[in-house]
């Protein structure tokens, strides 16, 4: 099954201080050498990342976390730190026209899925009351993003997406479908900047929580809003005090906006202060 880990390369990591997920690598790999003064960031992946970081190869490690996975310990069983440093997320968005203001991972599963439960095609069989019109479906899952991963792995738990389901489309074919389409159901990275309506998502899963929440950055900070994957900064504690400055930088304005850009959910700006007082207390 193709899940939504295609950043689990098998890649061979050699020592760095910094290694984990490739979402991470370019702009933000670079900001952590220049605020180091030396290349201290490998980012290859989180399975390998995740064995230097066991292995002692690594100081840090900057893991795509499943829901449940056990956090990583070095060998000879040092002290970790963890920082839940930014997310990646799944934004359901329709039609502004459509009178739906949330959604189930059941409905998103019936729409999207190729062999549901109770298949979805018109918006009436989400919603009785909702009026006759046929559901588009679409993702945007740009380079560099986990749309598709995510939502395959966490709402169709591993399912095939339906055959007329336009996958990888372009941003600007995502923004056309919510400006023209009056059943579409596009799921994007970001809330659109334009037009189009962000739907709330209510898990419902046997266990998990019926409440809908919507994808705003304390939502997804805490895990409430379901179709997201935290990306978590393990840090052996014996490394904390050289490793500080690249840390300070990772946790500023200037490495969330780099997250942003990259399509996540950096932490919001109080956790991340919270971040840099725990530097200085420890």
């Amino acid at each position: 099954m193709r899940l939504f880990f295609l950043l689990l390369s098998s890649v061979t990591l050699s020592a760095a201080e910094f290694v984990g997920s490739d979402l991470l690598a370019g702009a933000v790999a670079r900001g952590l050498d220049q605020a180091a003064g030396q290349t201290v960031a490998d980012f290859g992946g989180t399975l390998p990342g995740r064995q230097a970081f066991v292995e002692g190869r690594a100081s840090a490690a900057v893991l795509m976390m499943r829901d449940r996975e056990v956090a990583p310990i070095p060998s000879g069983k040092i002290g970790v730190a963890e920082f839940r440093i930014a997310s990646a997320a799944v934004v359901v968005a329709t039609h502004g026209t459509n009178r739906a203001e949330q959604i189930t991972l059941e409905n998103l599963a019936n729409v999207f899925a190729r062999d549901p439960r109770s298949p979805a095609r018109n918006w009436n069989d989400i919603d009785p009351a909702a009026r006759s019109e046929i559901i588009t479906p679409a993702v945007c899952s740009p380079a560099g993003s986990m749309v598709l991963e995510i939502f395959q792995g966490i709402a169709l738990e591993g399912q095939p997406f339906r055959p007329d389901v336009r996958l990888r489309i372009e941003p600007d074919l995502a923004a056309d479908l919510l400006a023209s389409r009056a059943g579409t159901i596009t799921l994007i990275p970001r809330p659109p900047s334009g037009r189009g309506k962000v739907l709330q998502v209510a898990d419902g899963r046997p266990g998990r929580s019926s409440t809908a929440y919507g994808p705003d950055e304390n939502n997804v900070h805490n895990g409430d809003y379901p179709l997201q994957l935290p990306l978590v900064l393990y840090v052996r504690q014996d490394r904390l005090a050289r490793l500080t400055p690249a840390l300070r930088w990772l946790f500023s304005d200037e490495a969330a906006a780099l997250l942003e850009k990259q399509g996540l959910y950096p932490a919001p700006k109080a956790a991340r202060t919270r971040f840099v007082q725990r530097l200085d207390t420890r």
